[in-house]
């Protein structure tokens, strides 16, 4: 998303459900970063220097659930908090164009995650992630349709809750599969 103007703009004309940007968009990023993660974690095998391969490759599943369930669940709680925001300040609901804002929006923060995770020891490149921000802003007019005052406070509202969100269930599910897996 390098000219975001341009692509939310094809992305208001396609109208897709929820599911449809989930599958098609989501999913194979999700997938993408499993495989980042397997290779990730071999290459970073010889410096952490794993007792064994059966602790490698639970460390590879365990950053693997991380990843999908804190993004697929935060993805969807937030969307559904988003939204009712959305009803509050537009007064209408609509779940597929908030779930489009936060899939498409979250692409810089996706790819960023598959590069740390193929390369963990450049893990200071997560701070690219937070080009989500600008996405998101920018589709804030073209999908919601919040312009002026009410795009700065639905924006600064819903960054912060949509920031509460991901990491209260990365932190819940980081600390079960902690007490599962390792």
């Amino acid at each position: 998303m390098l000219h975001p103007a341009k692509e939310w703009e094809a992305i208001t004309a396609e109208n897709n459900s929820r599911k449809t940007v989930y599958v098609r968009f989501v999913v194979p990023l999700l997938c993408l970063m499993t495989i980042a993660c397997i290779i990730g974690t071999w290459f970073d095998a010889p410096r952490v220097d794993y007792p064994t391969v059966f602790e490698l490759c639970m460390k590879a599943l365990y950053w693997i659930a991380l990843l999908w369930f804190s993004l697929s669940v935060g993805l969807y709680f937030s969307t559904f908090v988003i939204t009712e925001i959305m009803a509050q300040q537009v007064g209408s609901r609509n779940h597929d164009k908030s779930f489009a804002l936060m899939a498409y929006s979250s692409v810089a923060a996706y790819l960023t995650i598959i590069i740390v995770a193929l390369f963990p020891f450049f893990y200071e490149l997560l701070v690219l992630a937070f080009y989500a921000c600008y996405l998101y802003w920018s589709g804030i007019p073209h999908l919601i349709q919040i312009n002026g005052q009410k795009r700065m406070m639905y924006g600064l509202i819903s960054f912060i809750i949509v920031l509460l969100i991901y990491s209260l269930v990365f932190f819940l599910f980081s600390k079960i599969l902690s007490a599962t897996l390792l």
